[in-house]
């Protein structure tokens, strides 16, 4: 389980000429994550989330602190818009036991799927306000308030942080140009996201990659709005971000657009990769190789994705290629005799593990048998 106070010691520092200041990171489960405290009390495990524009705090702790509030918002994620999240106020907020704000905005959306042990994200700003870089394999947050200087041994990407119009609030996110499957794509990066790439339907159907003859395991991407459409992963050609390239990466179809002004996301599972610093003037992100080792590959290895309503458990899709599919079942059959739990736990496992259901289709009954594998 993860613990604030290893994210608050002696690695917490402030450096005189140029100013820097320091604070521990820890990449744990393809999230950063850092130690918060606020009104008096914490600390408190956040992440640093560069997929949204406002810092988020769990509704829980903001009523276990009193937080007063101060307006709603509604908010846009992965499973649309959502209304009515409290925006809250924070008093004498301390990142990482050395950077100090007077007071912080926070909105109480973060409640939608995280680890029970993370209270809440740090918005963009955290790293595009002033130059900042992100250290994965230091495990440092390290800001310049008078701007960072030579960035010695990273590269500038094709990128852009853009300018914030005066009728905008909130953080400037950061956009990059990626090469997928030998064509460009723009996305946003976002470190509150453990996936690899999420790329919009309209980006997928542009680059032909919505394809039902093409194998793909099905998944329900969650956050702010909660769980959005079917997606689906499928594997991929190559991945190409500034020198760095990825070949066979999975990445995740989404059934809807989460924005209008880029391609997809690419979350955490692709930028531990690299140790990035943020040049604010110049409106550029740079990068260095990492040492950190790739994420392990995760999809649901049935090829099954299930949806609950009361005791009915129904199959919403099937992928193409899947064990599943070559056993026969199709979406709008229903599983039986077995409880949501149980049917969960039947179709997750490593490869070869044997898999038995009752299907039902109408008033048609039957057993399946089929074996777990990476099919794609």
């Amino acid at each position: 389980m993860l613990t604030a106070a290893g994210l608050i010691g002696p690695g917490a520092a402030l450096a005189a000429a140029p100013r820097m200041f320091k604070a521990k990171i820890l990449l744990e489960n393809n999230r950063v994550v850092i130690a918060v405290e606020m009104n008096g009390k914490g600390p408190y495990i956040f992440m640093i989330d560069t997929g949204t524009y406002v810092s988020l705090i769990r509704p829980d702790l903001a009523k276990e602190l009193k937080l007063p509030v101060q307006g709603h918002e509604q908010t846009r994620g992965v499973g649309g818009k959502q209304d009515g999240f409290a925006i809250h106020l924070a008093k004498d907020f301390i990142i990482g036991g050395t950077i100090r704000q007077p007071a912080v905005a926070l909105e109480a959306s973060f409640d939608f799927g995280y680890q029970q042990d993370i209270y809440g994200a740090l918005a963009a700003g955290v790293l595009t306000t002033v130059d900042t870089d992100l250290d994965l394999d230091a495990g440092e947050l390290r800001i310049y308030p008078d701007g960072r200087g030579e960035r010695s041994g990273y590269v500038a990407l094709d990128s852009e942080i853009p300018r914030i119009e005066s009728t905008q609030r909130g953080s400037r996110k950061i956009a990059a140009a990626l090469t997928l499957d030998g064509r460009p794509i723009r996305c946003m990066l976002d470190t509150g996201s453990p996936a690899h790439l999420l790329l919009n339907r309209t980006a997928s159907r542009r680059l032909e990659l919505w394809d039902d003859n093409r194998p793909y395991a099905p998944n329900r991407p969650q956050g702010i709005g909660r769980a959005g459409p079917v997606a689906r992963t499928i594997r991929a050609g190559s991945l190409i971000m500034g020198d760095s390239r990825e070949d066979r990466p999975l990445i995740s179809l989404l059934g809807n657009d989460i924005g209008d002004d880029f391609d997809g996301i690419v979350g955490m599972s692709f930028l531990r990769r690299f140790n990035m610093s943020i040049d604010t003037r110049g409106r550029k992100l740079w990068v260095q190789p990492s040492h950190q080792k790739p994420a392990p590959e995760r999809y649901g290895l049935s090829g099954l994705w299930l949806d609950q309503e009361g005791e009915r458990i129904e199959v919403e899709a099937v992928g193409t290629g899947s064990p599943a599919a070559a056993a026969g079942i199709v979406a709008g059959d229903r599983i039986v005799d077995m409880s949501w739990r149980d049917a969960l736990a039947a179709i997750t496992g490593p490869p070869g593990r044997t898999v038995r259901l009752k299907v039902e289709r109408g008033t048609t009954r039957r057993e399946v048998e089929f074996a777990l594998k990476l099919f794609l």
